[in-house]
């Protein structure tokens, strides 16, 4: 049998956000930046990594290890990071590798005979001429190789709030108003056309029809049924968007919001579900279903980022609409209500005691909020290394979606100290009541057993702690019949 996907997909001490899905010869490739637990060091600090599964079993990850070292890229220094990447096929067969770093302007290529690399640095995009364009920052690069053989890259960077910062005062700002695009030439290196205007930044959405969801990052095009599809994240920050055009270069017109990763907009949701902040993600069609990659805040701050995806709804008019965040991602359905899962896989996490607002990398609030969280274990093994901490009176962790067939019992694994009681609910956090747990917590992981009223077919979880004495972590829960 085969492990049910889940979300995050990946193992999860592994922190890869900015997921670009490929489908490369039946095996989903995702390519992503590299955080690290914790995120004391701030965003993209590892190496490129490549992690694939095959179509047809979306449980069962493997990481090919480094497809590119930061040690291999020129003026890199320690606090520079290694932002969102993109890897396409080629018109020859070879994989291409295209990412910018913070600390400068040049989008760089890597080439590969292999969709997991190591991939060869082969140059910068550059100007007919051969001098790398540095008109602007070539922030967070997509690419799409066009059924033609055409190929277009597209970057960009709009800073949310206008006028420029102050940093930028009696100088040229290295971000453009709009996102950009350029048409390559077959070498994949060599701009042909462009920069073209693509997506409007906030400041010049006025009358674009972008209004509140304009351009900031995260460029990543598709082509879906003969249309050209841009998703981006919006000057919302939490939301991936999309926008549609009949020509690679556009004009592109606003089509709505694909995911939020605190489900903020869902059937008009204002209240956060999750700890949230930045979203970058892309499109990729599974078994004829279209899925949203996008990422996830853990620790308490906004740079230590899980990888996540959601099958897309389907509106009237054939087109996208808003995905739910769940814990079930690829897996194409709800999770069995059998055996064991970490707590850590939740979609939903609130608290009297989560601000509403979102992290940005210069706000920890791990030591005053519930998070998930990676535990420093050394050379100690840990049974469970990811946990919910820091849970205190009023903690709702939830989970969508189970198939139920009447589990008997249910278990919560936790830790902490004093006495502690925490209400099961089904569909909602104030849903039909399932069973309650009481316990005494003495400082190590504990196993707190109870009885579940039966229940049948397919219904959201949530667990409810309503009284702590002290913080507590929540580790796992497992059902049995």
């Amino acid at each position: 049998m085969n492990p049910p996907a889940m979300n995050p997909y990946l193992p999860l001490t592994a922190y890869i956000p900015d997921g670009e899905p490929r489908v490369f010869d039946g095996r989903l490739y995702v390519y992503g930046s590299h955080d690290l637990a914790g995120g004391e060091k701030g965003f993209c600090p590892g190496d490129y990594e490549v992690w694939s599964a095959p179509v047809d079993d979306l449980g069962r990850w493997t990481c090919h290890g480094v497809s590119l070292a930061r040690s291999a890229v020129p003026g890199m220094t320690e606090g520079d990071a290694m932002a969102a990447p993109d890897v396409v096929r080629g018109p020859d067969g070879r994989y291409y590798l295209y990412f910018n770093t913070n600390a400068q302007k040049v989008c760089r290529v890597g080439v590969s005979e292999t969709p997991t690399g190591p991939f060869e640095l082969i140059g910068e995009v550059r100007l007919p001429d051969g001098t790398p364009y540095e008109g602007y920052k070539m922030f967070d690069p997509g690419v799409l190789v066009d059924d033609d053989g055409r190929v277009y890259l597209y970057v960009g960077f709009c800073i949310p709030v206008m006028p420029v910062p102050e940093r930028f005062t009696g100088r040229a700002s290295p971000f453009a108003p709009t996102s950009l695009g350029f048409e390559l030439e077959s070498d994949m290196m060599t701009i042909r056309r462009g920069p073209v205007p693509i997506l409007p930044g906030a400041g010049t959405a006025a009358g674009t029809g972008f209004e509140n969801h304009a351009f900031y990052e995260a460029s990543s095009p598709r082509k879906i049924e003969g249309r050209y599809v841009m998703v981006y994240s919006t000057e919302q920050s939490h939301e991936l968007a999309y926008a549609l055009a009949d020509t690679p270069f556009g004009p592109y017109c606003y089509a709505g919001v694909l995911v939020s990763n605190a489900d903020l907009g869902l059937a008009g949701n204002i209240h956060p579900v999750m700890p949230y902040g930045n979203n970058h993600g892309g499109l990729v069609e599974l078994g004829g279903d279209w899925y949203i990659f996008y990422h996830r805040q853990t620790s308490g701050q906004e740079a230590s980022r899980q990888g996540c995806a959601e099958k897309l709804p389907r509106r009237s008019d054939g087109w996208f609409g808003q995905a739910e965040i769940t814990s079930c991602g690829l897996n194409g359905g709800p999770l069995p209500a059998c055996g064991s899962y970490p707590a850590a896989c939740c979609c939903r996490l609130t608290s009297p005691d989560i601000q509403s607002k979102r992290y940005t990398i210069r706000d920890c609030r791990r030591s005053v909020e519930p998070h998930i969280y990676e535990e420093p274990c050394g050379r100690q093994p840990c049974p469970y290394p990811c946990f919910i901490a820091n849970i205190g009176p009023g903690t709702v962790v939830g989970y969508k979606y189970f198939a139920f067939d009447r589990p008997g019992r249910l278990t919560l694994t936790l830790r902490g100290e004093g006495h502690f009681s925490a209400a099961i609910h089904a569909d909602d956090p104030d849903g039909l009541c399932l069973g309650r747990c009481t316990g005494a917590l003495a400082g190590s992981w504990q196993d707190f057993g109870l009885e579940l009223v039966p229940l049948d077919g397919t219904h959201a979880l949530y667990i409810r702690f309503e009284t702590t004495e002290g913080r507590l972590q929540f580790a796992a829960f497992a059902f049995a019949p």
